[in-house]
């Protein structure tokens, strides 16, 4: 079977857990024998690459500037470039010249902001099917991000979010099938209106790594990591506050992993504080030696969240997770069996658990089997059989 797949940015580019999931998605279809091509964007100009059963096409899109660099440009500037974005012919005749000239049986799409919001007609058009996953809020609100307890401010009901909205659901239609990895997700589109005609299945992100042993140490200190974006969203900033005025009564450190606009903030609130190593950026290749031998994850996000693949990466080494209680996050956690939650954006609450976890790590560190078996009752089907079961419309 022949599957075109559609994603704004795949590695080398890379942001966040979407593009690992396209990566293990591509890697899935070729393994169980099908043939994949894929589409997305590259900064530097049109490029094409062949290899067995896959062939990659690469686009530099017309605009101000490439998609990951979003954040560093001020509002006006923004503002143009989603609606060059949005209405962007170019890579929309591109696509269409693609799929005329490959003739897939199947499309699926990702994100497409980073691309052109014209691709679903260009599938239409074409009569195939199509498979759309949506892996953030970004349909209805353009930063894909809201923040929780403010859900219902001006900034995220107010007339230019509506009217983006309903630009994005005609944009949009109904493709065939629609994929959340959350269940709140697909409910947070359709009690807006989207998708009305599609099938809507809730299928677990793939796994990133595989299901692999804890580290043994014998040293007696609590390791906790956060990995992930360094940026306010994400709550590292609520993180670092309630860590570094907590007084532990055993050692502790605090690893963070990742890289984004604030790194040179956290390496200032750091400096002073011995337990808290600052990391940056770190290669995928090397993270299991580093999430093997921690006890805690904390997931601090402030945004509403659809299901973080730092989550799934924790489980399968057995390691439980502190999370915030936003919506998408609480349906992987059960609490006192692979992680524990708190009220999102409370630094005291954070801090009260953050004190609880390390003083009782020893505990913690014996949820290893109870968090793995959540994982299996969480992830109960095989991905790749799953998806492909849905592009033959079973």
């Amino acid at each position: 079977m022949k599957i075109c797949i559609i994603n704004n940015i795949y590695p080398p580019y890379e942001r966040g857990g979407a593009e690992q999931v396209v990566r293990k998605t591509v890697e899935g279809l070729i393994k169980a024998g099908h043939e994949v091509v894929l589409l997305t964007s590259s900064p530097k100009g049109d490029e094409k690459e062949s290899m067995k059963n896959l062939t990659i096409y690469r686009k530099k899109p017309f605009n101000l500037f490439f998609y990951t660099q979003a954040h560093k440009h001020f509002f006006l500037s923004r503002l143009l470039w989603h609606i060059l974005d949005t209405f962007n012919f170019g890579v929309a005749s591109w696509v269409k010249n693609i799929l005329e000239q490959e003739k897939p049986q199947v499309v699926h799409t990702h994100n497409l902001m980073g691309l052109s919001f014209l691709i679903p007609r260009v599938i239409q058009k074409l009569s195939l099917r199509h498979i759309h996953t949506v892996h953030d809020v970004q349909l209805v609100e353009p930063s894909g991000l809201i923040l929780k307890q403010k859900e219902h401010s001006w900034r995220y009901n107010g007339l230019p979010t509506r009217m983006y909205t309903a630009l994005m659901k005609r944009l949009m239609g109904s493709p065939d099938v629609i994929i959340s990895p959350s269940q709140f997700l697909l409910d947070f589109y359709t009690s807006r209106g989207f998708f009305p005609h599609s099938q809507m299945e809730v299928v677990r992100n793939p796994m990133t790594f595989f299901t692999q042993e804890r580290k043994e140490r014998s040293d007696h200190v609590c390791r906790i990591l956060y990995l992930g974006q360094i940026e306010n969203h994400k709550g590292i900033l609520l993180l670092l506050d309630a860590f570094i005025k907590l007084t532990f009564f055993i050692p502790v450190e605090l690893h963070i992993v990742g890289t984004g606009s604030l790194l040179e903030r956290v390496q200032e609130m750091s400096q002073n504080d011995p337990r808290i190593l600052v990391h940056g950026y770190m290669t995928r290749e090397k993270l299991p030696e580093l999430i093997s031998g921690v006890h805690l994850t904390v997931v601090p996000s402030l945004c509403y969240e659809n299901s973080p693949t730092v989550i799934f990466e924790s489980l399968s080494f057995g390691v439980p997770v502190l999370a915030s209680d936003i919506e998408g996050i609480a349906e992987l956690i059960r609490s006192n069996e692979n992680g524990f939650t708190f009220c999102a954006g409370d630094v005291e609450s954070l801090s009260e658990k953050l004190l609880w976890c390390v003083e009782h790590f020893h505990s913690i560190e014996a949820m290893q089997e109870k968090t793995k078996k959540v994982l299996k009752d969480l992830i109960k089907e095989d991905y790749i059989q799953r998806i492909t079961a849905l592009y033959f419309g079973l």
